[in-house]
Order: structure tokens, then C-alpha cells, then sequence
């Protein structure tokens, strides 16, 4: 279960188809933030949104106004897209079942993530009939819809933006497949391409790499999803190399001539590696190996390689065999770093992992020495896709339990998790 273990960031992708490299933050930079020790909190977890409904690849935009996401509609991965507002002072989503404003009509293979730029939040995704479509909420229950002159092309898969908020566009990548519409096993495809546009010539497409499909499990861009890395212009996704380990490459936009360019070259296989650019460093955040490990590489300005510079693993996982750190996600509060993962009971393969097996969500400090961690919900459901939404005073985590015997007919119920991340004054 190591060798190209997919990673849930990409479920409806695939199933459609110590630290002391970086310095602490000042005390200039750091507020008042109650912060407890893992034995003073207690997790609490509340379910949101309607019991009925499918909230499938729920994500929050980069600037805590929005929920995007994608109600699944029937068994064969036909859905919607939706945002709605987030209240920042108490997490709830704004209307409360989350259906604020209904963008468009889509599948597991289009549903839209969302992206920044100096003009505000958008969100990309592709209609029914392969067309591109760019959304830009004006309120929780409306937004201005723009089709993009990208040709129609139903053979992509997980579709996502840049976030850049310093400059205006920005750019989309997805996941090509060779024939079919289908997830990155199919056999009816042999290869698989990273491809994108730029939002300045959206009629133009680019390809960064292909990749062909091995003879079991999931190509590396894949396994090693793809992501554009936070806050700078640069993919960073897998490949194999010459021992057969999958490592990370990087195509660096902001380079006068890109190309891709291996950033990684240590033993284990990286899984789903968040990309970031923080505090002028790249960071990395890879589950290792299909187990419950995370590593956290740091590249500083005017450095060739990435540094190894800490390891996270739950310190008191209440699961008999932890496995598969995955869906890393960084938060910032008053200076302060965290991420927040998942981890799940150790299966037989990766759907008996991801939608059978009992889950945790965890969350650990970054930046800091010693290391921290809280787990913020129960050991007990099987659950995915913690997504942090911080709000004025306090943070919290999002994520699915699922409920159901395969992926597509289950009923992906949403929940809410507090955290210890909040100011001295909040309740």
C-alpha cells in the first residue's frame, strides 16, 4: 500500500476519473493567542449543513469569506456547484445548508476549486459539456459567472487556481486524461498531462509533463498531487526517479525560461505534498510512505535544495495501526503557523482506507520548538478532507464523516471541529 497510494485531496479526481530551518515569529508579529496543551482541550464537534445533502469537496477561500463546493447528485457523479458565506465569529455557513448561490451544473470530474488574485476570490471549474467556467462571489447567495474560451474538453479532472493576491489573474492546471473521462487507474488510458492557462490568454493551452500509467496504482502526479503552491505561481507534483521513489518536481512561472525541476531527492515515497510560499520560504508538507508521517521541507531564498527540517506523527493515535497523513493545509493565526491532516486505520488498499476505515484530524504547530499536537475529533468514523476556516477570533476545521458502502453512493455529512487556535478574548 505505499507505491502510488492516492491521496483523498483527489477522491473525486480519481474515483470521476523542532523546527529550526525558519525562525519564530517575533513578538512584534504575535498577539495574544490562547493556545492549550493537548491535555487541556477536549475536541467538539458539531454537524452542519443539511443530513441529506452530499457536501463533497467542501473548500474555503484564501480570503475566510466563502464556502465552495460540490453537491453530488446521483450515484454516476453528476452534481452542483455552490458557495455561501461563513460567519467569522461563529463558523456557521451563511445560509445554513450551504446553498447560497448555485453556480453551475457539473461532475466528480469538474467540480471548481477556488482561487485569489487582487481582484478577490474566484472559483474555476467545468460544466456538463467540458466548458470552463470562472465564478467570482459578490455576495454568500450571488456571483458573476464568466465561460472562459478554453476549449471544451471533458477528458480533464481535478481543475485548480492559483492564489495570488498580490497581482491580477493568475493561472489554472488540471489533470488530462489520454481518452476517457475516468479516474487515473482506467485502463482505457494509457497516459495522463499536467496541463494550464494562463487567465491573460485563457484560450491557450500548456503542457507542463506527461506522465503514462503504470501497470498497478495511480501515475505520481497523482499520488504526489499536483498543486500550484500557495502564494507564488509554481506547480509542484510528483514523479518517479531513477530508484523508484516518488519525489517532487517543480515548474516555477515566475522563471524567464520554466521547466521542471526535481526539488527532492531523499528516500520515501512523497505523498500529496502541500506546496507554500511563507515568510519568504517554500515550504513542503508530504505524507510519507502511507504512514502516519509528515515531513516538512524548507527551501530559504538563494537555496538549491529542500532541507528535511521536522517530522510530524500523532503522539497518541487512538487507531490500532495509523496510517496515510494526508491533506496537510497550513494555518496562519496572529503569527503563529499550524497545519491540520488526516490520518486513518491501515487497510487493505487505499478505498478500504479512505471510505471504510475509522479516522482522526489532527492539528500540529509549525515554526515552533517543542512540537504541539491536538487531535479534534473522535477515533471512531471514517472520515477526510479537514479544511481550516479562520475566522476573527478563533479557528476551526471542517471535514467529512462519511456514511455509506462505496464512494458514490454515500452521504458525505459535514462537521465542524473546534480547535485550541483562538485570541485571549474569544469564547
Amino acid at each position: 500500500m505505499k507505491k502510488y497510494f492516492v491521496i483523498f485531496p483527489l477522491v473525486f479526481a480519481l474515483l470521476a476519473c523542532s523546527l529550526t530551518g525558519a525562525p519564530p515569529p517575533t513578538a512584534e508579529m504575535v498577539e495574544p493567542v490562547e493556545t492549550p496543551s493537548p491535555a487541556e482541550f477536549t475536541p467538539q464537534v458539531t454537524q452542519v449543513g443539511d443530513l441529506a445533502v452530499n457536501y463533497a469537496n467542501v473548500e474555503f477561500t484564501a480570503d475566510h469569506q466563502y464556502m465552495v463546493w460540490f453537491e453530488m447528485t446521483d450515484n454516476r457523479g453528476n452534481g452542483v456547484v455552490w458557495h455561501c458565506g461563513v460567519d467569522p465569529a461563529t463558523g456557521d455557513l451563511i445560509p445554513a445548508d450551504g446553498k447560497g448561490f448555485r453556480a453551475f451544473e457539473s461532475t466528480l470530474f469538474g467540480r471548481a476549486n477556488p482561487g485569489l488574485d487582487a481582484d478577490g476570490a474566484y472559483y474555476v471549474g467545468m460544466d456538463q459539456a467540458g466548458k470552463m467556467l470562472l465564478v467570482r462571489p459578490t455576495s454568500p447567495t450571488s456571483g458573476e459567472m464568466q465561460e472562459l474560451p478554453t476549449p471544451p474538453d471533458l477528458t480533464r479532472r481535478a481543475i485548480y487556481p492559483t492564489i495570488l493576491s498580490e497581482q491580477k489573474g493568475g493561472f489554472v492546471f488540471w489533470i488530462k486524461n489520454e481518452a476517457v473521462p475516468a479516474g487515473g487507474t482506467n485502463r482505457a488510458n494509457d497516459w495522463f498531462e499536467l496541463q494550464y492557462i494562463s487567465l491573460d490568454d485563457p484560450a491557450q493551452v500548456n503542457v507542463v509533463e506527461r506522465q503514462g500509467r503504470p501497470l498497478r496504482g495511480f501515475a505520481p502526479m497523482d499520488s504526489a498531487f499536483a498543486r500550484w503552491m500557495r502564494n507564488k505561481p509554481a506547480l509542484t507534483y510528483g514523479f518517479e526517479d531513477e530508484n523508484g521513489i516518488v519525489q517532487i518536481r517543480m515548474f516555477d512561472l515566475t522563471q524567464p525560461n520554466p521547466a521542471p525541476q526535481a526539488v527532492t531527492s531523499d528516500p520515501g515515497d512523497k505523498v500529496d505534498p502541500y506546496s507554500w510560499f511563507y515568510d519568504g520560504q517554500e515550504i513542503l508538507l508530504p505524507g510519507m510512505e502511507a504512514e502516519a508521517r509528515t515531513h516538512v521541507y524548507v527551501r530559504g531564498a538563494g537555496e538549491t535544495a529542500f532541507r528535511l527540517v521536522e517530522t510530524i506523527v500523532p503522539p497518541a493515535s487512538a487507531l490500532a495501526h495509523p496510517a496515510l497523513a494526508q491533506s496537510n493545509e497550513p494555518i496562519v493565526f496572529n503569527g503563529r503557523v499550524y497545519t491540520v491532516y488526516q490520518i486513518n486505520e491501515a487497510g487493505t488498499s487505499f478505498w478500504d482506507v479512505t471510505f471504510a476505515q475509522a479516522g482522526e484530524i489532527w492539528l500540529a504547530t509549525l515554526f515552533e520548538s517543542p512540537q504541539r499536537q491536538w487531535l479534534l475529533t473522535d477515533s471512531q468514523s471514517a472520515k477526510a478532507e479537514p479544511e481550516p476556516f479562520v475566522g476573527t477570533s478563533k479557528v476551526w476545521v471542517f471535514y467529512n464523516v462519511i456514511e455509506g458502502d462505496t464512494p458514490l453512493n454515500a452521504v458525505w455529512h459535514l462537521y465542524r471541529a473546534e480547535t485550541p487556535i483562538r485570541s485571549s478574548d474569544a469564547k
